[in-house]
């Protein structure tokens, strides 16, 4: 973000970062120096920002609510838990992903999302798609996805030193409802707290042909809590906790459907967080712009299986990361350089009590060390070169040990041919070794051949800024070669190619956007499957249009719109020794209407109403596992959906 300016986002679903790399001099006290301040980046031109606002209007209730306004980014999985990220085709595991900037490393279970995340607690989310920059951090081989969390200057109004906000919110489809209430203010004139308690209780959800979904029930706990020092004009501090809970009676592999195979069970997952950031940044000092993190996150899975069940399945997950990140930019007239090391430190442990009672352990490390610049060639053109250096150890159960090092270069031009109109190009490779595998296969020893993943990512594409409209295009190529999925072991090449384009207006109470995306997977020649584990699938062609309209000040109304194209391309997909063809994935629109009214004048209340798939449509999302082998199926994503919801701040 622009530092010393107050960055407004359009009031579309997603903004567009068109100007995509911009420079902005800010004089110190003495006049001596200009700090250069940079926003974006040419090799992820299609960086996109979703702010708080947008999931309050749209009732985001899970990570499928977050990104459904983005076409690069596609979620399956039916029930919250069982929800994984795609970008671009590629798994969120393919993805260097933070909240405040903690890693979130590892995974649990294949067969369920490994991310989790409260959008009440959400201030803004960036997603960067394709490797690209230095400082997206170690082994981003598609991107990286960046979390950020409110603290209690986001949510004090005017001159307000105290504040509270309770919520209260019913879901139709599922019988559920959910509540959460906040207390923020200054504790004293430098410091600041804001404690956030959430609780959902959500029933079976049903599907857009009236079909009740068995076992995709949940009740989830939030707790977060957010400290704030100002130390001094130019140092801050940042304190935070934060915990989810998650427990229900669903089925042992939660994104397929109930079969023999597939029973129900007593689960219950909890994950705790605890992230530290320190600020300097002297308004006198260009050269001083340091930040720091620190984390620690311990995440735990349980398996219980009832007395009758037809088959024991008591399992014990657990992962724990902790690690840190150290930077500083210096800036100068025209050039401004980011330096920095990080590290981060891996565990992940399975208890597989029904089969043998064993505990198995893989323990992993990452350290790197990198630099990013920015340079001011002339006027309109920008350079940008950066790179990495990164070592990975791995170690199992049995005590076999992989030890990786690699650089990973990054480079790309943006010129304005015209104030408005950009063009840009960039290449950048991704590195990275190994990593610690999921919780539910650390029975298996490590591969001594193993090789490590490098990404080469190409992107060239433009954009034009004109009043109220804007507009992008990027087409991108990325490469991993040596891919490894959930069996820890290389899987071959893989290759995407894709082109996506924006188009954005905003005129008075009016804004409209309109995005689509078209990308292609192929591992070794072969198109990804919903097999393909840790790696990803394949999604056809996605456009999504948003329209919001203020009626009054006081009175919104929206629409979202996602059309995803019929994928016909034949996948011959194995299963247990023998090949299953099928030759499509069904298209299917989905349509959302939105409203917001704050009938108070000093907006203290605000009344909500969303409706999801408006039209009850029944479909399966692409990034939902296929029917390929009929015991392993996804169900139906959820039918209709009508949300109401109020809050009131005090």
């Amino acid at each position: 973000m622009l530092k010393g300016c107050k960055f407004k986002l359009l009031p579309t679903t997603v903004a567009v970062s068109s100007a995509l790399f911009t420079q902005i001099a800010v004089a110190d006290s003495e006049g001596e120096h200009d700090k250069m301040v940079v926003m974006g980046n040419p090799l992820q031109a299609t960086e996109v920002f979703i702010d708080s606002e947008q999931l309050e209007r749209q009732q985001a209730n899970d990570i499928n609510d977050i990104f459904r306004t983005d076409p690069e980014v596609s979620i399956g999985g039916g029930t919250g838990v069982a929800q994984k990220i795609y970008v671009r085709g590629l798994e969120d595991s393919q993805l260097n992903v933070t909240i405040d900037g903690a890693v979130q490393s590892g995974n649990i279970f294949h067969h369920q999302g490994r991310l989790s995340i409260e959008p009440e607690l959400l201030k803004q989310v960036e997603v960067a798609a394709g490797a690209g920059r230095a400082t997206d951090g170690a082994g981003a081989l598609g991107g990286a996805i960046r979390f950020k969390t409110k603290d209690a200057e986001d949510m004090l109004q005017g001159g307000e030193r105290f504040g509270g906000l309770v919520k209260a919110g019913y879901y139709d489809n599922t019988e559920g409802y959910k509540t959460s209430v906040s207390g923020y203010g200054y504790l004293t004139d430098n410091v600041s707290v804001v404690a956030t308690m959430v609780y959902s209780d959500l029933g079976n959800y049903t599907d857009g042909d009236g079909n009740e979904q068995p076992f995709t029930e949940a009740q989830n706990k939030v707790g977060f809590i957010k400290l704030v020092g100002d130390i001094t004009d130019a140092q801050k501090i940042t304190l935070s906790y934060d915990h989810r809970g998650d427990e229900a009676y669903r089925n042992f592999k939660p994104h397929w459907a109930a079969s023999k195979g597939n029973p129900p069970i007593d689960q219950e997952m909890n994950r705790d967080t605890f992230t530290l950031n320190y600020g300097v940044n002297p308004a006198a000092n260009p050269y001083l712009e340091l930040d720091v993190t620190a984390y620690n996150t311990e995440t735990e899975l349980k398996h219980k299986s009832r007395p009758d069940a037809s088959r024991e399945r008591n399992n014990i997950a657990k992962t724990h990361s902790y690690g840190g990140d150290i930077r500083n930019t210096s800036s100068f007239n025209s050039f401004a350089v980011t330096y920095g090391v990080d590290y981060r430190k891996d565990k992940t442990e399975g208890t597989f009590l029904a089969w043998r009672p064993d505990t198995f352990i893989f323990k992993g490390t990452v350290a790197g060390v990198y630099v990013q610049s920015d340079f001011r060639i002339v006027e309109p053109l920008l350079l940008s070169v950066g790179g990495r250096y990164d070592t990975y150890e791995l170690e199992d159960s049995y005590g076999t040990e992989v030890d990786h090092s690699g650089f990973s270069p990054n480079v790309s031009l943006n010129y304005s041919i015209i104030p408005g109109l950009n063009v840009y190009a960039g290449y950048a490779e991704a590195f990275r070794g190994a990593q610690i595998p999921d919780s539910f296969m650390t029975d298996i020893e490590l591969d001594p051949n193993r090789k490590a993943e490098r990404a080469h990512n190409t992107e060239v594409g433009a954009s034009w800024v004109n009043g109220g409209l804007n507009l992008s295009a990027t087409a991108y190529i990325n490469k991993i070669d040596d891919v490894v999925g959930k069996s820890a072991k290389n899987q071959g090449d893989l290759e995407t190619k894709g082109f996506t384009a924006r188009a954005g207006y905003t005129f008075n109470d009016l804004s409209m956007s309109l995005s689509f995306n078209h990308s292609r997977s192929d591992l070794d020649g072969q198109r990804l499957y919903d097999g393909n584990f840790g790696i990803g699938t394949s999604t056809g062609d996605t456009w999504v249009a948003d329209i919001n309209y203020y009626i009054l000040d006081n009175l919104l109304i929206g629409y979202t719109g996602r059309y995803v194209d019929r994928l016909d391309d034949v996948v011959e997909e194995p299963y247990k020794g023998e090949v299953y063809i099928y030759s499509e994935k069904p298209g299917y629109a989905v349509h959302d209407i939105y409203s917001q009214w704050k009938p108070l004048s000093g907006e203290e209340l605000t009344l909500s109403l969303a409706v999801k798939n408006l039209f009850d449509k029944n479909y399966r999302d692409h990034a939902s596992y296929g029917d390929v082998d009929p015991t392993a199926v996804a169900s139906s994503e959820p039918g209709r959906d009508i949300r109401f919801n109020v809050a009131y701040a005090f």
